[in-house]
């Protein structure tokens, strides 16, 4: 039944697809009643040129052997081709609807699967599902047709020798059932495999620093050799599983064609069948085992694909991000967070404990802390990359959820420390943010976040391809772009996430300066590393464990909270 569901969701994805899946069938019926014709030829051919001695037709036999193997030969290939074409395209609208489905989940659950399962899934497992539903759909329409079109001659010349060879069919089947059930099974395993190696991977070359610095070769490559063994464990057992159904079929084809020969030569002999007919229908019986071990296989495959499938059914039954159908807008007072406490999963300590906070709109806000006060956390809420679990959060009195989240998005820009770029040219990089963006309008944000001159600097300038995220630019560099980007876009609400950690003293007047332009007009997030930008806020947040210590003004929290000169001093000290 689960294989019945499986195959209904293909067909649902390749109805686009129908005018070059109906040409594939077409070709297959055509292949299939040119076998059976050949098979039903035998007799009359066989007869009346060799058993009633007519000699003189015998030279069009290879003519019209020639004929016949040059059909099948092409209707074979149209058909194989117009369903492999089905099947890559049928695969990448999966693909292309996995990526989509991944944009609209929740941060939370596409963080449960790891983001090595996630890449696995949207690329590997729909690549294993390809190449065996295009030899399946050609499989089962083709040889399918071929095996009812043979069964019928065979019938019709000697129903008594088909039903002695049917008889072994049942036999494959079961085989081939229970073989399918464990190909699906080890198909799952081995796709799990696969995503822990690319998670594996991604680990390894974004720790590879500390991996150097600590020697620790050998246990990383343990590590990786021991996910390799499991991948090639359930591997050897899918091999296994899949020429098993196939090593079946051609021992009961064996033991079918002893049958058929040893009762049929004991009819010959009494005279109760003649020669031709006999050949006809041994030949369309033996005919019959090879698309049966075709199909044997395929439907191994299918479960095989199945297991994979099952994997990419999980990511798509994820429930995607919600939002109201209110437009988000520009805040007129502010944001409001009200008994607020979030944790990022069920067994870890909250994250933020009973938070309330007005952030002012217009006005530039600095969050303190140590690490893992939970500064980064409080301000992942306001765009909905997270939901509390417990109290509210309000814009203007509205409460976020009841907000459209891509327009509530809209609304935001933000720079985080380790900013995200892709391997694009800069241009391409800086017009994500507004795609209808003039070149003088990017020229200016770049020269306001003091990115221009080194842009101008490169090979190609602005149409220089970064490496993968800007390897090829150093970390302030990266910074720089990402600010002409939020300046590019001018959102309402900017975040800066550590953003001037890496900035260069030189430019840091600058970017400032540039901020001091949106002050009064913008509302300013900033979570604070150095000690000018904590003093340039309007309001001053101090966040400890969670919660929040205390609020005030520079000289205000100064005076009042001991861990707040700590980190004055420790801002001093740069």
């Amino acid at each position: 039944m689960e294989l019945i569901y499986f195959l209904k969701d293909i067909l649902y994805y390749s109805k686009p697809f129908w005018k070059k899946f109906l040409l594939g069938t077409i070709f297959a019926i055509l292949f299939s009643f040119i076998t059976g014709f050949t098979t039903w030829a035998i007799k009359p051919v066989f007869n009346y040129v060799f058993i009633e001695k007519h000699y003189e037709y015998f030279k069009f036999i290879p003519l019209f052997l020639i004929l016949i193997f040059s059909s099948i030969g092409i209707f074979s290939l149209l058909q194989a081709y117009f369903m492999k074409s089905v099947s890559i395209e049928v695969i990448n609208l999966i693909r292309l609807n996995l990526f989509k489905k991944c944009l609209y989940i929740p941060i939370e659950k596409l963080s449960k699967h790891g983001t090595g399962q996630t890449v696995s899934r949207v690329i590997n497992d729909t690549a294993q599902i390809e190449p065996i539903l295009g030899e399946s759909l050609q499989t089962i329409i083709k040889e399918l047709l071929t095996v009812l079109t043979l069964i019928g001659v065979a019938f019709y010349r000697r129903w008594d020798l088909t039903l002695l060879a049917l008889s072994l069919i049942p036999i494959v089947i079961i085989f081939a059932k229970i073989l399918g059930m464990k190909t699906r099974r080890a198909r799952k395993f081995a796709q799990s495999s696969t995503g822990e190696l690319t998670h594996k991977m991604q680990e390894i070359i974004n720790g590879i620093k500390e991996i150097k610095i600590s020697s620790s070769y050998q246990k990383t490559i343990e590590l990786f050799s021991k996910e390799l063994s499991r991948f090639y464990k359930w591997s050897l057992k899918i091999t296994k599983y899949r020429e098993g159904s196939k090593s079946l079929v051609d021992i009961m084809t064996g033991v079918g064609g002893a049958l058929v020969i040893g009762y049929g030569g004991f009819l010959i002999i009494k005279g109760i069948i003649d020669p031709g007919a006999f050949l006809s229908a041994f030949t369309a019986i033996v005919l019959i085992f090879n698309p049966v071990r075709k199909l044997a296989r395929s439907y191994t495959g299918l479960k095989e694909a199945q297991g994979a499938w099952i994997r990419i059914q999980e990511v798509m039954n994820l429930p995607e991000e919600k939002g109201g159908t209110l437009k988000a807008f520009p805040p007129k007072y502010g944001f409001l967070i009200e008994n607020v406490s979030f944790k990022y999963a069920s067994h870890l300590p909250l994250a933020l404990k009973k938070i309330n906070l007005f952030i002012p709109a217009n006005k530039i806000i600095a969050l303190v802390g140590p690490s893992g006060a939970g500064k980064t956390t409080l301000v992942a809420l306001l765009p909905r990359f997270y939901d509390p679990q417990e109290g509210n959060i309000y814009l203007d009195g509205i409460p976020l959820k009841d907000f459209e989240i891509l327009s509530l998005r809209n609304i935001f820009g933000i720079v985080l420390q380790e900013p995200f770029l892709f391997n694009l040219s800069i241009w391409e990089n800086l017009i994500m943010a507004k795609p209808d963006a003039t070149e003088e309008e990017i020229i200016s944000a770049c020269k306001l976040a003091m990115a221009h001159e080194f842009i101008e600097k490169l090979p190609k300038g602005y149409d220089t391809v970064l490496g993968e995220e800007g390897l090829t630019l150093s970390g302030g560099q990266k910074q720089r772009l990402a600010l002409a980007r939020v300046f590019l876009k001018k959102p309402s609400i900017i975040i800066l996430d550590e953003a001037t950690s890496q900035v260069d003293s030189l430019t840091e007047s600058a970017i400032h300066s540039a901020l001091d332009k949106f002050k009064n007009f913008h509302t300013i997030i900033i979570i604070a590393h150095r000690l000018s930008t904590v003093k340039k806020a309007d309001k001053i947040v101090l966040l400890d464990q969670g919660q929040i210590i205390g609020e005030g003004t520079h000289q205000e929290l100064l005076s009042k909270y001991l861990l707040y000169k700590k980190l004055y001093q420790t801002f001093h000290k740069e």
